[in-house]
Protein backbone atom coordinates (compact mmCIF):
# COMPACT_ATOMS: atom_id res chain seq x y z
CA UNK A 1 0.00 0.00 0.00
CA UNK A 2 3.09 2.32 0.37
CA UNK A 3 4.77 3.43 -2.51
CA UNK A 4 8.53 4.27 -2.83
CA UNK A 5 9.91 7.01 -3.82
CA UNK A 6 13.11 7.09 -6.29
CA UNK A 7 15.40 9.44 -4.39
CA UNK A 8 19.20 9.21 -3.77
CA UNK A 9 20.68 8.60 -0.28
CA UNK A 10 17.09 8.79 1.21
CA UNK A 11 16.83 5.05 0.89
CA UNK A 12 18.17 4.04 3.51
CA UNK A 13 16.81 6.94 6.63
CA UNK A 14 13.13 5.96 4.84
CA UNK A 15 13.74 2.08 5.73
CA UNK A 16 14.92 2.70 8.82
CA UNK A 17 11.96 4.08 10.58
CA UNK A 18 9.89 1.53 9.72
CA UNK A 19 12.24 -1.16 11.21
CA UNK A 20 12.57 0.53 14.67
CA UNK A 21 15.85 1.24 14.35
CA UNK A 22 18.02 4.42 15.24
CA UNK A 23 20.75 5.82 13.14
CA UNK A 24 23.64 6.85 14.82
CA UNK A 25 22.67 10.45 15.10
CA UNK A 26 19.82 9.96 16.57
CA UNK A 27 21.03 7.84 19.27
CA UNK A 28 23.60 10.25 20.05
CA UNK A 29 20.98 13.44 20.52
CA UNK A 30 19.01 11.44 22.42
CA UNK A 31 20.12 11.25 26.27
CA UNK A 32 19.43 8.32 28.08
CA UNK A 33 16.10 8.85 28.97
CA UNK A 34 14.85 8.97 25.69
CA UNK A 35 16.17 5.99 24.27
CA UNK A 36 14.85 3.92 27.53
CA UNK A 37 11.53 4.95 26.91
CA UNK A 38 11.49 4.26 23.30
CA UNK A 39 13.31 0.62 23.83
CA UNK A 40 11.32 -0.22 27.22
CA UNK A 41 7.89 0.62 24.60
CA UNK A 42 8.75 -1.70 22.48
CA UNK A 43 9.28 -4.62 24.89
CA UNK A 44 6.19 -3.94 26.83
CA UNK A 45 4.49 -4.04 23.41
CA UNK A 46 6.22 -7.28 22.62
CA UNK A 47 5.57 -8.86 25.75
CA UNK A 48 2.59 -7.72 26.06
CA UNK A 49 1.62 -9.29 21.87
CA UNK A 50 2.90 -13.07 23.99
CA UNK A 51 0.28 -12.32 26.56
CA UNK A 52 2.20 -12.02 29.35
CA UNK A 53 0.30 -9.49 30.88
CA UNK A 54 2.54 -9.39 34.06
CA UNK A 55 5.49 -8.31 32.22
CA UNK A 56 4.02 -6.54 29.81
CA UNK A 57 2.52 -4.07 32.43
CA UNK A 58 5.65 -3.85 34.87
CA UNK A 59 7.64 -2.68 31.63
CA UNK A 60 5.11 -0.16 30.41
CA UNK A 61 5.29 1.70 34.09
CA UNK A 62 8.86 1.38 33.67
CA UNK A 63 8.69 2.92 30.16
CA UNK A 64 5.71 5.98 31.57
CA UNK A 65 8.71 6.72 34.15
CA UNK A 66 11.53 6.97 31.15
CA UNK A 67 9.07 8.62 28.82
CA UNK A 68 8.23 11.14 32.17
CA UNK A 69 12.09 12.11 32.04
CA UNK A 70 12.55 12.30 28.30
CA UNK A 71 12.73 15.58 26.21
CA UNK A 72 8.75 16.20 25.31
CA UNK A 73 9.29 16.29 21.04
CA UNK A 74 8.40 12.71 20.49
CA UNK A 75 7.43 11.59 24.05
CA UNK A 76 3.71 10.99 22.53
CA UNK A 77 5.27 7.80 20.50
CA UNK A 78 6.33 6.11 23.60
CA UNK A 79 2.80 6.90 24.90
CA UNK A 80 1.02 5.23 22.26
CA UNK A 81 3.13 1.90 22.29
CA UNK A 82 2.45 1.87 25.77
CA UNK A 83 -1.17 2.45 24.95
CA UNK A 84 -1.09 -0.45 22.62
CA UNK A 85 0.64 -2.78 25.56
CA UNK A 86 -2.37 -1.82 27.99
CA UNK A 87 -4.64 -2.43 24.99
CA UNK A 88 -3.46 -5.91 24.32
CA UNK A 89 -3.89 -7.23 28.35
CA UNK A 90 -7.27 -6.06 28.57
CA UNK A 91 -7.11 -2.78 30.20
CA UNK A 92 -8.43 -0.79 27.57
CA UNK A 93 -9.68 1.71 30.36
CA UNK A 94 -6.00 3.03 30.97
CA UNK A 95 -4.95 2.17 27.07
CA UNK A 96 -7.31 4.91 26.01
CA UNK A 97 -6.45 7.27 28.97
CA UNK A 98 -2.50 6.71 27.56
CA UNK A 99 -4.19 7.56 24.19
CA UNK A 100 -5.51 10.69 24.80
CA UNK A 101 -2.22 11.39 26.77
CA UNK A 102 0.12 11.02 23.85
CA UNK A 103 -2.37 12.70 21.56
CA UNK A 104 -2.28 16.02 24.22
CA UNK A 105 1.51 15.79 23.94
CA UNK A 106 1.92 15.61 20.21
CA UNK A 107 -0.37 18.65 19.65
CA UNK A 108 1.35 20.50 22.35
CA UNK A 109 5.06 19.43 20.95
CA UNK A 110 3.43 20.46 17.43
CA UNK A 111 3.05 24.51 19.13
CA UNK A 112 6.31 24.38 20.35
CA UNK A 113 8.18 23.64 16.40
CA UNK A 114 9.74 20.99 17.54
CA UNK A 115 10.75 17.91 14.88
CA UNK A 116 13.25 15.46 14.08
CA UNK A 117 13.71 13.98 10.69
CA UNK A 118 12.02 16.71 9.11
CA UNK A 119 8.94 15.06 10.70
CA UNK A 120 6.69 16.80 13.18
CA UNK A 121 5.39 15.27 16.21
CA UNK A 122 1.68 14.82 14.99
CA UNK A 123 2.93 13.42 11.63
CA UNK A 124 5.14 11.07 13.81
CA UNK A 125 2.33 9.98 16.01
CA UNK A 126 -0.01 9.31 12.90
CA UNK A 127 2.53 7.47 11.09
CA UNK A 128 2.53 5.00 14.08
CA UNK A 129 -1.04 4.62 14.00
CA UNK A 130 -0.29 3.68 10.25
CA UNK A 131 2.23 0.98 11.54
CA UNK A 132 -0.42 -0.15 13.88
CA UNK A 133 -2.83 -0.63 11.64
CA UNK A 134 -0.46 -2.74 9.61
CA UNK A 135 0.00 -4.79 12.34
CA UNK A 136 -3.62 -5.20 12.68
CA UNK A 137 -4.06 -3.29 16.07
CA UNK A 138 -6.96 -1.87 13.94
CA UNK A 139 -9.20 0.18 17.14
CA UNK A 140 -5.22 1.21 18.89
CA UNK A 141 -5.08 2.82 15.21
CA UNK A 142 -8.56 3.84 15.20
CA UNK A 143 -8.32 5.62 18.07
CA UNK A 144 -4.74 7.53 17.37
CA UNK A 145 -5.96 8.60 13.92
CA UNK A 146 -9.98 9.63 14.80
CA UNK A 147 -8.74 11.60 17.95
CA UNK A 148 -5.88 13.57 16.19
CA UNK A 149 -8.46 14.43 13.24
CA UNK A 150 -6.44 12.65 10.71
CA UNK A 151 -8.21 11.83 7.51
CA UNK A 152 -5.28 10.47 5.46
CA UNK A 153 -4.35 8.01 8.17
CA UNK A 154 -7.72 6.77 8.37
CA UNK A 155 -7.66 6.50 4.98
CA UNK A 156 -4.94 3.61 4.93
CA UNK A 157 -6.64 2.19 7.86
CA UNK A 158 -9.69 1.82 6.08
CA UNK A 159 -7.88 0.01 3.14
CA UNK A 160 -5.69 -1.91 5.67
CA UNK A 161 -9.45 -3.32 7.28
CA UNK A 162 -10.80 -3.65 3.66
CA UNK A 163 -7.52 -6.45 3.32
CA UNK A 164 -8.52 -8.14 6.06
CA UNK A 165 -12.33 -8.36 4.71
CA UNK A 166 -14.24 -6.04 7.67
CA UNK A 167 -15.89 -3.68 4.91
CA UNK A 168 -18.61 -2.50 7.04
CA UNK A 169 -16.02 -1.20 9.44
CA UNK A 170 -14.08 0.33 6.51
CA UNK A 171 -17.05 2.04 5.28
CA UNK A 172 -17.79 3.81 8.52
CA UNK A 173 -13.74 4.49 8.80
CA UNK A 174 -13.90 6.31 5.29
CA UNK A 175 -16.99 8.28 6.33
CA UNK A 176 -15.51 9.62 9.21
CA UNK A 177 -12.49 10.57 7.79
CA UNK A 178 -14.34 12.26 4.64
CA UNK A 179 -16.38 14.32 7.84
CA UNK A 180 -12.80 15.11 9.26
CA UNK A 181 -11.80 16.80 5.63
CA UNK A 182 -14.28 19.17 6.69
CA UNK A 183 -11.89 20.68 9.46
CA UNK A 184 -8.50 20.02 7.25
CA UNK A 185 -7.03 23.75 8.44
CA UNK A 186 -6.81 22.33 11.96
CA UNK A 187 -5.59 18.61 11.10
CA UNK A 188 -2.89 20.12 9.04
CA UNK A 189 -1.73 23.00 11.35
CA UNK A 190 -2.75 25.82 8.08
CA UNK A 191 -2.93 29.56 8.62
CA UNK A 192 -6.21 30.91 8.82
CA UNK A 193 -5.69 32.12 5.37
CA UNK A 194 -5.54 28.86 3.92
CA UNK A 195 -8.52 28.22 1.25
CA UNK A 196 -9.81 25.58 3.37
CA UNK A 197 -11.61 24.13 0.74
CA UNK A 198 -8.93 23.49 -1.87
CA UNK A 199 -7.19 21.44 1.13
CA UNK A 200 -10.36 19.33 2.04
CA UNK A 201 -10.28 18.60 -2.04
CA UNK A 202 -6.47 17.35 -2.35
CA UNK A 203 -6.47 15.65 0.92
CA UNK A 204 -9.71 14.18 -0.80
CA UNK A 205 -7.88 12.92 -3.58
CA UNK A 206 -5.04 12.08 -1.52
CA UNK A 207 -7.40 9.89 0.61
CA UNK A 208 -9.00 8.24 -3.03
CA UNK A 209 -5.45 7.52 -3.95
CA UNK A 210 -4.33 5.81 -0.82
CA UNK A 211 -7.12 3.47 -1.41
CA UNK A 212 -6.44 3.17 -4.94
CA UNK A 213 -2.98 2.35 -4.50
CA UNK A 214 -3.68 -0.32 -1.98
CA UNK A 215 -6.44 -1.88 -4.60
CA UNK A 216 -9.28 -0.90 -3.85
CA UNK A 217 -10.89 0.85 -6.67
CA UNK A 218 -14.52 1.53 -5.22
CA UNK A 219 -14.10 2.95 -2.04
CA UNK A 220 -11.11 4.96 -4.11
CA UNK A 221 -14.06 6.37 -6.77
CA UNK A 222 -16.50 6.92 -3.95
CA UNK A 223 -13.96 9.35 -2.03
CA UNK A 224 -12.89 11.16 -5.42
CA UNK A 225 -17.07 12.17 -5.89
CA UNK A 226 -16.61 13.71 -2.54
CA UNK A 227 -13.26 15.18 -3.96
CA UNK A 228 -15.76 16.74 -7.17
CA UNK A 229 -18.38 18.46 -4.72
CA UNK A 230 -15.55 19.76 -2.07
CA UNK A 231 -13.76 21.43 -5.37
CA UNK A 232 -16.66 23.18 -6.37
CA UNK A 233 -16.80 24.71 -2.88
CA UNK A 234 -13.53 26.44 -3.60
CA UNK A 235 -14.07 29.74 -3.87
CA UNK A 236 -12.39 31.64 -7.17
CA UNK A 237 -13.10 35.34 -6.35
CA UNK A 238 -9.24 35.88 -6.97
CA UNK A 239 -7.14 33.99 -9.82
CA UNK A 240 -5.14 32.13 -7.83
CA UNK A 241 -7.64 30.78 -5.93
CA UNK A 242 -9.76 30.02 -9.15
CA UNK A 243 -6.10 27.81 -10.70
CA UNK A 244 -6.41 26.14 -7.85
CA UNK A 245 -9.77 24.58 -8.43
CA UNK A 246 -8.95 23.74 -11.95
CA UNK A 247 -5.45 22.02 -11.10
CA UNK A 248 -7.59 19.97 -7.84
CA UNK A 249 -10.42 18.89 -10.61
CA UNK A 250 -7.31 17.53 -13.17
CA UNK A 251 -5.80 15.90 -10.11
CA UNK A 252 -9.37 13.74 -9.25
CA UNK A 253 -9.88 13.34 -13.57
CA UNK A 254 -6.36 11.22 -13.46
CA UNK A 255 -7.04 9.19 -10.67
CA UNK A 256 -10.50 8.45 -12.53
CA UNK A 257 -8.43 7.75 -15.53
CA UNK A 258 -5.74 5.68 -13.75
CA UNK A 259 -8.61 3.37 -12.49
CA UNK A 260 -9.85 2.94 -15.63
CA UNK A 261 -12.88 5.34 -14.98
CA UNK A 262 -12.99 6.94 -18.39
CA UNK A 263 -16.90 7.31 -18.21
CA UNK A 264 -16.33 9.60 -15.12
CA UNK A 265 -12.95 11.02 -16.02
CA UNK A 266 -13.95 12.53 -18.96
CA UNK A 267 -17.30 13.90 -17.15
CA UNK A 268 -15.00 15.55 -14.68
CA UNK A 269 -12.19 16.81 -17.80
CA UNK A 270 -15.89 18.05 -19.47
CA UNK A 271 -16.70 19.84 -16.27
CA UNK A 272 -13.02 21.70 -15.77
CA UNK A 273 -12.22 22.49 -19.18
CA UNK A 274 -14.90 25.61 -19.19
CA UNK A 275 -13.05 26.85 -15.91
CA UNK A 276 -9.91 26.62 -17.37
CA UNK A 277 -10.83 28.83 -20.62
CA UNK A 278 -12.63 31.72 -17.87
CA UNK A 279 -8.97 31.74 -16.13
CA UNK A 280 -7.49 35.21 -16.52
CA UNK A 281 -3.78 35.16 -17.92
CA UNK A 282 -2.85 37.82 -15.90
CA UNK A 283 -0.91 37.44 -12.89
CA UNK A 284 -0.16 33.74 -13.46
CA UNK A 285 -0.16 33.52 -17.50
CA UNK A 286 1.46 29.68 -17.05
CA UNK A 287 -1.17 28.43 -15.05
CA UNK A 288 -3.46 28.71 -18.05
CA UNK A 289 -1.60 26.56 -20.18
CA UNK A 290 -0.37 24.01 -18.11
CA UNK A 291 -3.78 23.27 -17.31
CA UNK A 292 -4.85 23.44 -21.19
CA UNK A 293 -2.07 20.95 -21.54
CA UNK A 294 -2.80 18.69 -18.83
CA UNK A 295 -6.33 18.42 -19.80
CA UNK A 296 -5.16 17.23 -23.26
CA UNK A 297 -3.18 14.58 -22.63
CA UNK A 298 -6.15 13.45 -20.12
CA UNK A 299 -8.50 13.51 -23.34
CA UNK A 300 -6.01 11.46 -25.39
CA UNK A 301 -5.60 8.96 -22.61
CA UNK A 302 -9.07 8.27 -22.97
CA UNK A 303 -9.54 8.01 -26.51
CA UNK A 304 -10.52 11.25 -27.27
CA UNK A 305 -7.51 11.97 -29.72
CA UNK A 306 -9.69 14.53 -31.66
CA UNK A 307 -10.67 16.58 -28.64
CA UNK A 308 -7.06 16.10 -27.13
CA UNK A 309 -5.66 18.07 -30.46
CA UNK A 310 -8.40 21.01 -29.93
CA UNK A 311 -7.05 21.63 -26.29
CA UNK A 312 -3.63 21.91 -27.16
CA UNK A 313 -5.00 24.02 -29.94
CA UNK A 314 -6.61 26.38 -27.68
CA UNK A 315 -3.33 26.17 -25.08
CA UNK A 316 -1.39 27.13 -28.14
CA UNK A 317 -3.38 30.55 -28.59
CA UNK A 318 -2.80 31.36 -25.11
CA UNK A 319 0.93 30.76 -25.11
CA UNK A 320 1.27 32.79 -27.90
CA UNK A 321 -0.88 35.73 -26.37
CA UNK A 322 0.94 36.18 -23.47
CA UNK A 323 3.35 39.23 -23.75
CA UNK A 324 6.97 38.80 -24.30
CA UNK A 325 9.01 38.12 -21.44
CA UNK A 326 10.02 40.24 -18.80
CA UNK A 327 11.81 40.70 -15.76
CA UNK A 328 8.29 39.62 -13.71
CA UNK A 329 7.42 36.80 -15.85
CA UNK A 330 10.74 35.35 -16.64
CA UNK A 331 10.12 33.64 -19.92
CA UNK A 332 6.36 32.63 -19.30
CA UNK A 333 5.75 33.35 -23.26
CA UNK A 334 8.64 30.73 -23.91
CA UNK A 335 7.66 28.33 -21.37
CA UNK A 336 4.16 28.45 -22.12
CA UNK A 337 5.08 27.45 -26.36
CA UNK A 338 7.46 24.75 -24.76
CA UNK A 339 5.05 23.51 -23.12
CA UNK A 340 2.42 23.11 -25.57
CA UNK A 341 4.99 21.38 -28.02
CA UNK A 342 5.81 18.61 -25.57
CA UNK A 343 2.14 18.14 -25.20
CA UNK A 344 1.96 17.20 -28.85
CA UNK A 345 5.06 15.30 -28.42
CA UNK A 346 3.47 13.24 -25.68
CA UNK A 347 0.19 12.49 -27.82
CA UNK A 348 2.54 11.13 -30.30
CA UNK A 349 2.30 14.41 -32.98
CA UNK A 350 5.80 15.11 -33.19
CA UNK A 351 5.99 17.06 -36.34
CA UNK A 352 3.39 19.44 -34.43
CA UNK A 353 5.78 19.69 -31.54
CA UNK A 354 8.50 20.53 -33.58
CA UNK A 355 6.81 23.48 -35.53
CA UNK A 356 5.80 24.64 -31.80
CA UNK A 357 9.39 25.21 -30.97
CA UNK A 358 10.14 26.55 -34.10
CA UNK A 359 8.20 29.48 -32.77
CA UNK A 360 10.20 29.81 -29.58
CA UNK A 361 11.90 32.86 -29.01
CA UNK A 362 15.27 33.41 -28.36
CA UNK A 363 16.44 30.12 -29.47
CA UNK A 364 18.61 29.33 -26.50
CA UNK A 365 15.02 28.72 -24.60
CA UNK A 366 13.94 26.10 -26.80
CA UNK A 367 16.84 23.51 -24.97
CA UNK A 368 13.92 22.51 -22.53
CA UNK A 369 11.15 21.95 -24.69
CA UNK A 370 13.71 19.69 -26.90
CA UNK A 371 14.90 17.75 -24.11
CA UNK A 372 11.44 17.02 -23.24
CA UNK A 373 10.64 16.13 -26.52
CA UNK A 374 13.13 13.94 -26.60
CA UNK A 375 11.95 11.95 -23.52
CA UNK A 376 8.76 11.55 -24.88
CA UNK A 377 10.11 9.75 -28.07
CA UNK A 378 11.87 7.49 -25.48
CA UNK A 379 8.40 6.51 -23.94
CA UNK A 380 7.07 6.29 -27.56
CA UNK A 381 9.98 3.61 -27.80
CA UNK A 382 11.56 5.09 -30.64
CA UNK A 383 15.34 5.66 -28.51
CA UNK A 384 17.08 6.64 -31.78
CA UNK A 385 14.98 9.45 -32.26
CA UNK A 386 15.55 10.58 -28.62
CA UNK A 387 18.87 10.25 -28.90
CA UNK A 388 19.02 12.09 -32.06
CA UNK A 389 17.42 14.75 -30.71
CA UNK A 390 19.43 14.40 -27.24
CA UNK A 391 22.69 15.12 -29.62
CA UNK A 392 21.09 18.22 -31.08
CA UNK A 393 20.30 20.17 -27.29
CA UNK A 394 23.70 22.46 -26.65
CA UNK A 395 23.43 20.81 -23.18
CA UNK A 396 23.53 17.15 -24.67
CA UNK A 397 24.38 15.70 -21.15
CA UNK A 398 21.37 17.12 -19.35
CA UNK A 399 19.25 16.35 -22.25
CA UNK A 400 20.45 12.21 -21.98
CA UNK A 401 19.79 12.56 -17.99
CA UNK A 402 16.46 13.47 -18.62
CA UNK A 403 16.34 9.94 -20.93
CA UNK A 404 17.66 7.92 -18.32
CA UNK A 405 15.18 9.44 -15.80
CA UNK A 406 12.38 8.98 -17.64
CA UNK A 407 13.61 5.22 -17.82
CA UNK A 408 14.32 4.68 -14.34
CA UNK A 409 10.74 6.43 -13.40
CA UNK A 410 8.95 3.70 -15.63
CA UNK A 411 11.18 1.10 -13.77
CA UNK A 412 13.23 -0.04 -16.86
CA UNK A 413 16.55 -0.22 -14.92
CA UNK A 414 18.12 -1.96 -17.51
CA UNK A 415 17.62 0.56 -20.64
CA UNK A 416 18.39 3.14 -18.17
CA UNK A 417 21.54 1.94 -17.41
CA UNK A 418 22.37 0.92 -21.61
CA UNK A 419 21.54 4.40 -22.13
CA UNK A 420 24.09 5.88 -19.05
CA UNK A 421 26.59 3.30 -20.53
CA UNK A 422 26.55 4.20 -24.59
CA UNK A 423 25.84 7.33 -24.27
CA UNK A 424 28.37 7.65 -22.01
CA UNK A 425 26.19 9.83 -19.58
CA UNK A 426 27.63 11.34 -16.65
CA UNK A 427 26.44 12.85 -13.23
CA UNK A 428 22.94 10.02 -12.98
CA UNK A 429 24.81 6.93 -12.12
CA UNK A 430 24.09 7.36 -8.60
CA UNK A 431 20.60 7.72 -9.17
CA UNK A 432 20.92 4.21 -11.29
CA UNK A 433 22.37 2.29 -8.33
CA UNK A 434 19.39 3.50 -5.84
CA UNK A 435 16.90 2.09 -8.64
CA UNK A 436 18.39 -1.21 -8.68
CA UNK A 437 18.14 -1.04 -4.83
CA UNK A 438 14.40 0.51 -4.98
CA UNK A 439 13.71 -2.49 -7.31
CA UNK A 440 15.28 -5.18 -4.42
CA UNK A 441 18.75 -5.91 -6.63
CA UNK A 442 21.28 -4.94 -4.17
CA UNK A 443 23.60 -6.74 -6.18
CA UNK A 444 22.90 -4.90 -9.34
CA UNK A 445 23.59 -1.66 -6.96
CA UNK A 446 26.77 -2.93 -5.61
CA UNK A 447 28.25 -3.61 -9.04
CA UNK A 448 27.64 0.37 -10.50
CA UNK A 449 28.99 1.60 -6.58
CA UNK A 450 32.13 -0.06 -7.39
CA UNK A 451 32.03 0.94 -11.33
CA UNK A 452 31.79 4.62 -10.27
CA UNK A 453 33.61 4.41 -7.73
CA UNK A 454 30.78 6.07 -5.47
CA UNK A 455 31.38 6.96 -1.86
CA UNK A 456 28.62 6.87 1.03
CA UNK A 457 26.86 4.19 -0.52
CA UNK A 458 27.57 1.37 0.94
CA UNK A 459 24.94 1.49 4.53
CA UNK A 460 22.05 1.83 1.49
CA UNK A 461 23.28 -1.33 -0.52
CA UNK A 462 23.73 -3.27 3.19
CA UNK A 463 20.47 -1.85 3.62
CA UNK A 464 19.28 -2.91 0.37
CA UNK A 465 20.23 -6.65 0.88
CA UNK A 466 19.15 -6.79 4.26
CA UNK A 467 15.69 -5.54 2.75
CA UNK A 468 16.12 -8.57 0.12
CA UNK A 469 16.35 -11.06 2.43
CA UNK A 470 20.03 -11.55 1.88
CA UNK A 471 21.04 -11.23 5.37
CA UNK A 472 24.50 -13.16 5.09
CA UNK A 473 25.21 -10.45 2.41
CA UNK A 474 24.38 -7.43 4.39
CA UNK A 475 26.52 -8.95 7.57
CA UNK A 476 29.42 -9.25 5.06
CA UNK A 477 29.33 -5.95 4.00
CA UNK A 478 28.35 -4.46 7.27
CA UNK A 479 31.73 -5.95 8.78
CA UNK A 480 33.67 -4.86 5.86
CA UNK A 481 32.80 -1.42 5.66
CA UNK A 482 32.56 -0.94 9.42
CA UNK A 483 28.86 0.09 9.64
CA UNK A 484 28.25 -2.07 12.83
CA UNK A 485 25.21 0.13 13.72
CA UNK A 486 23.06 -1.14 11.00
CA UNK A 487 23.72 -4.32 12.56
CA UNK A 488 20.01 -4.24 14.17
CA UNK A 489 18.66 -4.34 10.36
CA UNK A 490 20.78 -7.16 9.52
CA UNK A 491 19.63 -9.24 12.42
CA UNK A 492 16.01 -8.51 11.60
CA UNK A 493 16.88 -9.83 8.41
CA UNK A 494 18.21 -12.72 9.82
CA UNK A 495 14.90 -13.48 11.66
CA UNK A 496 12.59 -12.86 8.98
CA UNK A 497 14.11 -15.48 7.28
CA UNK A 498 13.76 -17.71 9.96
CA UNK A 499 17.62 -17.76 10.48
CA UNK A 500 17.73 -17.25 14.35
CA UNK A 501 20.67 -19.03 15.24
CA UNK A 502 22.35 -16.50 13.05
CA UNK A 503 20.44 -13.63 14.60
CA UNK A 504 20.93 -14.04 18.00
CA UNK A 505 24.75 -14.79 17.70
CA UNK A 506 25.13 -11.38 15.55
CA UNK A 507 22.82 -9.53 18.00
CA UNK A 508 25.03 -11.11 21.06
CA UNK A 509 28.00 -9.53 19.10
CA UNK A 510 26.92 -5.85 19.15
CA UNK A 511 28.60 -4.26 21.69
CA UNK A 512 26.32 -0.58 22.20
CA UNK A 513 23.38 -1.36 24.21
CA UNK A 514 21.10 0.92 21.98
CA UNK A 515 21.81 -1.91 18.95
CA UNK A 516 21.57 -4.61 21.07
CA UNK A 517 18.33 -3.89 22.53
CA UNK A 518 17.19 -2.92 19.05
CA UNK A 519 18.11 -6.27 17.77
CA UNK A 520 16.99 -8.10 20.38
CA UNK A 521 13.52 -7.12 20.20
CA UNK A 522 13.36 -6.89 16.60
CA UNK A 523 14.30 -10.90 17.33
CA UNK A 524 11.48 -11.19 19.66
CA UNK A 525 9.08 -9.52 16.55
CA UNK A 526 9.94 -11.74 14.56
CA UNK A 527 8.92 -15.42 16.90
CA UNK A 528 5.88 -13.54 17.20
CA UNK A 529 5.09 -13.10 13.78
CA UNK A 530 3.48 -15.81 11.37
CA UNK A 531 5.78 -16.69 8.74
CA UNK A 532 4.04 -14.47 5.91
CA UNK A 533 4.62 -11.91 8.14
CA UNK A 534 8.20 -12.05 6.70
CA UNK A 535 6.71 -11.86 3.33
CA UNK A 536 4.80 -8.50 3.84
CA UNK A 537 1.17 -9.84 4.46
CA UNK A 538 -0.73 -8.35 7.10
CA UNK A 539 -1.88 -10.57 10.16
CA UNK A 540 -4.45 -10.31 12.93
CA UNK A 541 -3.05 -9.19 16.42
CA UNK A 542 -4.62 -11.58 18.76
CA UNK A 543 -5.32 -10.78 21.91
CA UNK A 544 -5.64 -13.76 24.29
CA UNK A 545 -2.68 -16.47 25.34
CA UNK A 546 -4.61 -19.21 23.84
CA UNK A 547 -4.85 -17.92 20.73
CA UNK A 548 -1.02 -16.55 20.35
CA UNK A 549 -0.10 -20.23 21.67
CA UNK A 550 -1.86 -21.50 18.86
CA UNK A 551 -0.41 -19.16 16.26
CA UNK A 552 2.91 -19.47 17.40
CA UNK A 553 4.04 -22.07 19.26
CA UNK A 554 4.88 -22.47 22.76
CA UNK A 555 8.37 -23.42 21.90
CA UNK A 556 8.50 -19.91 20.28
CA UNK A 557 7.20 -17.86 22.65
CA UNK A 558 9.73 -18.88 25.46
CA UNK A 559 12.04 -18.26 23.15
CA UNK A 560 10.63 -14.94 22.23
CA UNK A 561 10.46 -13.88 26.28
CA UNK A 562 14.30 -15.41 26.58
CA UNK A 563 14.89 -12.51 23.92
CA UNK A 564 13.16 -10.36 25.58
CA UNK A 565 14.85 -10.44 28.67
CA UNK A 566 18.15 -9.83 27.17
CA UNK A 567 16.80 -7.04 25.37
CA UNK A 568 15.14 -5.49 28.70
CA UNK A 569 18.84 -6.00 30.09
CA UNK A 570 20.85 -4.48 27.32
CA UNK A 571 17.82 -1.79 27.96
CA UNK A 572 18.52 -0.72 31.47
CA UNK A 573 22.63 -1.00 31.09
CA UNK A 574 21.90 2.32 28.66
CA UNK A 575 21.87 4.76 31.58
CA UNK A 576 25.23 3.65 33.08
CA UNK A 577 27.09 3.38 29.79
CA UNK A 578 25.24 6.83 27.95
Amino acid sequence: MKSNVLCAKLLLLAALPALGILTPKQAIALPAPDLQARLLSDIAFQYAKLGDSQQAFAISEQALEAAAAMQPCFKANSLAKVAGSYWLIGQETEGKRQVTEAIETARTQEATGCSGSATSPTESLMNRAVELSDEGQFELAIALASGMGAPLALSEIAADLLDVGQSRRADELLKEAIAQTQTIKEALGQAQTTNDAYYQTQTLNMMGMNLALAGHPEPAKMVLEQAILSAETVETDNPERASLQGSALLWTARQFVELGANDRAIAVLDQTLPKIRNLPTAPLPLDKVIQFVDAALLYQQVGLNDKAVATLEEAHQVGKAIAPANALRGRADADALGRVAVGHAKIGDFERAMQIVEEIQPVSERQGALGDIAIAYAAAGNLDEAVKLAESNPNRNGAMIGIVRHYLQEKQLDQAWQVVQVQQVKGILSEVAVGYLDAGQPERALQLVQTGKLEGFMPDIMQGYAAAGQPEQAMELAQSEGIEWLLPSVVQGFAQQGQFDAALQTAQSIVEPVDRAQALIAIARAYTEPPAEAQGIRRFVTRTQDRIVGLFGTSDRERAAEVLVQALQATQSISSEE
